[in-house]
């Protein structure tokens, strides 16, 4: 017996789930050893009943039914399909927290086993008409007619062709009611056409949590329903029944756990959509702005790693989503927030250590979900969830950000990653779909070959129309550096501390600019604001922090970065070096996270001349003393070939801390890179001395992938360009090693592998 995603079923089996049966359910004979006919056993008993022996059994129930006497067949049905007695093993029923039960059988079992219950009443649509939800009311939707009703009963071959239009009302009412919840399909062969085309009507609304029964031996079947995005679960009536007998306890343990009503815990709870801004969806597609409207108004296709999240975090505590740039890693944290069953649960974005142990002061030892998004801006804020046994923790992380400060994950501490930045063709399709008419191209384009990346960012650029494309961008930012130079400083330095962690503020414009926040500053915000919205851009007051403004859109932010650097690099770099050279820190909103992303040695490199990147890295390294900033300042130094004073600068770093890995790594970096291009035999050796660098960072280091990948670089140039291949085994064997460790592989490593298997496959 094989179940998909078992621990979400397990919970969705006691937190609410509809059920819906076919024949294959109905199968187990009573303690005396009566049981309903197979399909082929109640053809040939109508076959004799009838006399209708010139018809073949093989030709199925609903061909041989067409040649019974209408009043006598359906008398023959009820008697037959009648129950009085059903095997105890279908009371397990009662552990299943249902709303709705669907069936196209027409037996009483079901009558039965509710008949003896303690927790529902049966309550047929089709005798006392809609089901008004009550709290111990399970809606039961018959819709191929009951035994225990006065109304037709259909098995007839042009009774089934016709019922889902001669009921269309009910098949209606039987789609609203299934859409609302998790959905189990049991014992159901999908024959009927009127019912497959509700199936492919929930699976196009974004419905992941629909579990289907399979025999094992109906591979085909399996196959099909699982592209679809259906969990399978591969057992029979029996195995099922007792598997609920074993596993599935009544209490639910989050609804035991008591609601914490403390105000404080307010502005994390996950909100109504009633008490949030209304943002078009537009915005949410074309622009990239991730908020809880389009969440929580059901704009976006659910993806089904949402379940499977859910499924891990269950049992395991603690999950970490990582992703790529734009991979839809907060939309898929949110929607998750969304539909987790539990009375306690807090949405936290980037917060502190000290935000952290508040928050768990309150909570206190109540059972809790915690929804961390951007959690590597304080990984000591992640530990301090992940350690309380009450708490079920989901963060999410960016790759590069993740695998640069995981070693500083608790060593005590489990977790298990998902890896949410490629998109299956499959996926694609549906989230196409799912996209509004009025915003998706016309046809829907996938990537041409399999080495190409495919994440939400490509996706989105290649599917929807409109979207903040660079040339869009570009047009805005030539039109307003010709028409205002202070409200294009005041733009491009929203677009900087936007896309860096941070936000922007009167007293940075003040400050930048020269000017009075009061009331020049605000006066020029208002103004960038007022013009902002003429592109259908916004920026706006920061949840967190009152007086600071962040760009709404995502997308303008992270292209308006580029589009600086290549078609305003002078103006951009004033911006940022005066930024830097008068804003204190202490006036940097996040400045935690800001200094990480916003000194960056590739930007800097980019950004200024050799000389003025010393400069600020000089200036920066006066103010903090951190020989973090010499590690970055010798990296720009290597982006500018000066190797020289790049290896001194990474000397003095480790000089100051040095056990420090980082440091070690970039210093191999700059060691290889320096002589690399070089074909003397000491060039040769210094390289090798970079490589041994490597090999211990990687055995006495807890953040291996990042060794073991620049390992893995080198080795490929040593035999491609010395045709030296004593490193390739041993790279090869690392991120092996390390994929067998992670389940959250980045492209970036399978690509290292594929290519170390391919070279060393010809050796």
């Amino acid at each position: 017996m094989k179940i998909d995603l078992e621990n979400l079923f397990a919970q969705k089996i006691v937190s609410g789930i509809n059920l819906f049966t076919g024949a294959g359910f109905s199968v187990l004979p009573s303690p005396s050893g009566d049981k309903l006919p197979t399909g082929k056993e109640f053809c040939e008993e109508v076959i004799t009943k009838f006399n209708l022996q010139d018809i073949s059994a093989d030709k199925g129930l609903s061909y041989i039914s067409e040649f019974c006497p209408d009043q006598e067949y359906q008398d023959f049905l009820r008697e037959r399909f009648t129950v009085h007695s059903y095997n105890p093993l279908y009371d397990q029923i009662n552990k299943i927290n249902m709303r709705t039960y669907v069936t196209t059988n027409i037996d009483n079992i079901i009558r039965l086993v509710m008949d003896k219950s303690t927790k529902y009443y049966l309550k047929s649509i089709c005798e006392y008409g809609a089901s008004m939800n009550g709290e111990n009311e399970l809606s039961f939707i018959p819709l191929h007619g009951d035994v225990a009703n006065s109304g037709k009963l259909y098995f007839g071959l042009f009774d089934l062709v016709t019922v889902d239009k001669n009921n269309a009302d009910l098949f209606e009412q039987m789609f609203g009611q299934l859409v609302k919840q998790p959905i189990l399909f049991w014992g159901y062969s999908f024959q009927d056409k009127g019912v497959l085309s509700v199936v492919k009507r929930l699976i196009e609304q974004g419905n992941n949590e629909i579990w289907v029964q399979f025999l094992p031996e109906e591979q085909d079947a399996i196959k099909l329903f699982r592209s679809k995005g259906c969990h399978i679960i591969e057992a029979n009536t029996l195995s099922l029944l007792q598997w609920i007998q074993d596993n599935i306890n009544i209490t639910i343990e989050d609804n035991a756990s008591d609601l914490i009503e403390d105000t404080r815990l307010d502005k994390y709870r996950i909100p109504t959509i009633s008490k949030i801004a209304s943002i078009p969806q537009s915005e949410y597609y074309q622009q990239g702005n991730t908020g809880w409207h389009p969440v929580l108004a059901d704009v976006p296709y659910e993806r089904k790693i949402v379940s499977e999240i859910e499924n891990a975090a269950i049992s395991k505590k603690n999950v970490v989503l990582s992703g790529c740039r734009f991979s839809g890693k907060t939309t898929i944290l949110m929607q998750l927030a969304r539909k987790v069953n539990c009375r306690n649960k807090f949405y936290v974005d980037g917060i502190s250590k000290a935000e952290a142990e508040f928050i768990l002061n309150i909570i206190g030892n109540e059972s809790a979900w915690i929804f961390f998004n951007n959690f590597t801006d304080d990984i000591f804020a992640y530990n301090c969830f992940a350690k309380r046994d009450n708490i079920f923790l989901v963060g999410t992380a960016e790759e590069y950000h993740f695998e640069t400060v995981k070693h500083l994950i608790d060593r005590e501490l489990t977790y298990k990653i998902f890896n949410c930045s490629e998109i299956t063709k499959d996926e694609a399709r549906h989230i196409y779909n799912k996209i509004p008419a009025g915003l998706r191209k016309s046809i829907f384009k996938y990537k041409d070959n399999d080495d190409e990346k495919f994440s939400m960012l490509e996706l989105v650029a290649q599917n929807v129309v409109g979207v903040f494309a660079k040339k869009h961008i570009s047009q805005m930012i030539n039109a307003v550096s010709r028409e205002d130079d202070n409200m294009f400083t005041a733009i491009i330095l929203a677009s900087y501390l936007s896309e860096y962690g941070s936000a922007l503020s009167y007293a940075n414009i003040s400050t930048i600019l020269d000017i009075n926040v009061y009331p020049d500053a605000i006066k020029l915000i208002n103004k960038v604001k007022d013009y902002l919205r003429t592109f259908d851009l916004h920026l706006d007051n920061d949840e967190s922090y009152q007086d600071y403004f962040v760009l709404r859109s995502k997308l303008f932010a992270y292209n308006a970065k580029n589009i600086l650097l290549e078609e305003h690099k002078n103006k951009f770099a004033s911006v940022v070096k005066l930024f830097t050279l008068r804003e204190s820190r202490y006036g940097i909103a996040r400045y935690n996270v800001f200094r990480r992303k916003a000194y960056d040695a590739q930007l800097f490199s980019e950004l200024f001349t050799k000389d003025e990147a010393i400069s600020l890295y000089k200036f920066l390294y006066k103010i903090e003393n951190s020989p973090y900033t010499l590690q970055q300042l010798a990296l720009c130094l290597a982006n500018f070939h000066d190797y020289q004073n790049a290896f001194l600068c990474i000397d003095k770093a480790i000089s100051e801390m040095p056990n420090n890995f980082s440091f070690k790594n970039s210093q191999a970096i700059i060691m290889f890179e320096a002589n690399k291009m070089l074909l003397s035999a000491e060039a040769v050796e210094h390289m090798r001395f970079a490589m041994e660098t490597l090999r211990i960072c990687y055995n006495d280091d807890k953040r291996k992938i990042y060794h073991a990948q620049k390992f893995s670089e080198f080795a490929i140039y040593f035999y491609e360009k010395h045709k030296c291949a004593d490193y390739l085994e041993e790279a090869q064997h690392w991120l092996f090693e390390m994929s067998n460790q992670s389940e959250g592989v980045s492209r970036y490593t399978n690509k290292l592998k594929e290519k170390l298997s391919s070279i060393i496959s010809t050796l």
